[in-house]
């Protein structure tokens, strides 16, 4: 076996030697992919602090703002645009309604749909949440000058834009798969 690279479970080779590579380890804890994901939980870890004190997550202040956006908006539709499951967002949504931030309704107009709205209360409390949001993003973003933030936020756009293409048009495409099915039963059941 000796003169023959090792592999992994996958099959791809490996280097015999134990000693790790630098360059390897310098990237892993400085490259992009760290670098994302490190500023992702600093962020969430902010925002979740700042809408602890109104008893909510930030996920949950993000259920709020796209339902402030778009009342009526499903279920389905919210967790497309915070790219998270479905069932996620149903239980955030049930706690939120247990809260009395939001009521839920059928919508009469889009079959089996369900679509949320806020209440006084929930319209409230998406106002206060706001104003700490807005004061956390200025507190994160206190060491960029203008222009850096808006150069880091057009990239963030850019990257983000064509990661989230695959996976809502994924989204997209299972919802026509959702309505060709309804479309056939109903045309079979006419």
């Amino acid at each position: 076996m000796t003169g023959q690279p090792r592999q992994n479970r996958d099959g791809r080779s490996v280097p015999d030697s134990t000693t790790p590579d630098v360059k390897a380890i310098e990237h892993l804890r400085r490259g992009f992919v760290p670098l994302v994901m490190q500023a992702y939980f600093y962020t969430r870890r902010s925002f979740d602090e700042a809408m602890r004190a109104h008893g909510v997550t930030a996920s949950q202040a993000g259920v709020l703002d796209r339902i402030y956006e778009h009342p009526g908006i499903s279920g389905a539709e919210i967790s497309r645009e915070m790219l998270t499951t479905p069932q996620a967002v149903q239980l955030m949504l049930a706690t939120l309604e247990r809260k009395g931030l939001l009521v839920r309704e059928p919508d009469p107009t889009r079959g089996r749909a369900v679509g949320s709205h806020l209440t006084e209360e929930g319209r409230r409390m998406f106002g206060a949440c706001l104003a700490d949001a807005v004061e956390v993003e200025k507190r994160l973003s206190e060491n960029l000058s203008p222009e850096e933030r808006r150069t880091l936020i057009d990239l963030l756009e850019r990257y983000l834009g064509r990661s989230q293409r695959s996976v809502v048009s994924e989204g997209m495409k299972e919802d026509n798969r959702a309505k060709k099915r309804a479309a056939v039963r109903r045309s079979s059941s006419a």
